[in-house]
């Protein structure tokens, strides 16, 4: 990975590692990070399409947490 820094930008230019350390953070907390993770990948103009992808894993992954989490309540486990 090599990182040069600019003083107007810094360039990752490993997109990969950040797509998967981006995904790893929307699973382990969706809402907060998740969303914080996905408008820094937005605001950049290569990682677009990879901040679509982790917005979109992030909400998928908070719903069947909500419906998890119900239905562990439910079923008396929590």
């Amino acid at each position: 990975m090599i990182i040069s820094f600019n003083k107007e930008k810094i360039e990752i230019t490993s997109k990969r590692k950040l797509f998967i350390m981006g995904v790893i953070i929307a699973i382990l907390n969706p809402i907060f990070s998740g969303l914080v993770i996905t408008y820094v990948f937005l605001t950049e103009p290569k990682l677009r399409k990879e901040g679509k992808i982790i917005l979109v894993i992030s909400f998928v992954w908070a719903i069947v947490l909500a419906y998890l989490i119900e239905w562990l309540k439910i079923g008396g486990y929590i």
